[in-house]
């Protein structure tokens, strides 16, 4: 009597596996493309910060973008990322700074939840001799304008919103701790 032995590649047995963990992986949790079109933007505010000055008196100043991620989704959505492109107003088509989060929430984001702020700073600066607050009145001042990305997973980009950027330095809401009405309701670091 002889016995058939039939041989399984490792390798096929692997992919078989993982393709049938993938099917019901994707099956319980949809498409990353339906759940980044869950995925709203809230509470985003667009301001200038100074990043510093050089040896030569030089100021550095870019624009920044805070904000929070919603699921507005029924499902657990995680390993979020989101871009920001920041563009001159003259050249809409060309990236003038860019900024990049990998993931922008330790833990899936659960459905009707937001995540903490997310803050983005741009990688180009604006350059100039005068003051900070001062640069926005320079005649070779240029408008630029925010576009924020969320991805997850693997699917698309999804362009979730985009504003201009303001002429202001902090972020709104600072100026009450600059110059507040009644000193004595600030509470002091211990």
């Amino acid at each position: 009597m002889t016995r058939e032995t039939k041989v399984v590649k490792p390798r096929a047995m692997w992919g078989a596996l993982l393709g049938a963990c993938l099917v019901s992986l994707s099956a319980c949790s949809g498409s990353s493309e339906e759940q980044v079109a869950a995925l709203e933007i809230e509470d985003l505010a667009a301001y200038w910060a100074v990043k510093g000055q050089d040896v030569e008196q030089n100021n550095y100043i870019h624009p920044v973008i805070r904000f929070r991620v919603v699921n507005q989704g029924s499902l657990p959505v995680g390993y979020v990322q989101a871009m920001a492109v920041f563009k001159r107003e003259l050249f809409p088509e060309e990236a003038w700074g860019n900024a990049f989060s990998y993931s922008i929430s330790e833990e899936p984001i659960e459905p009707g939840e937001s995540t903490d702020f997310i803050t983005m700073r741009s990688d180009s600066n604006f350059i100039s001799k005068d003051a900070p607050d001062q640069m926005f009145l320079n005649e070779k001042w240029e408008q630029i304008n925010v576009e924020v990305f969320l991805r997850v997973g693997p699917s698309n980009w999804r362009l979730a919103q985009g504003l201009p950027i303001p002429k202001q330095i902090g972020a709104p809401g600072l100026d009450k701790f600059l110059n507040p009405e009644d000193p004595e309701q600030i509470p002091l670091p211990q």
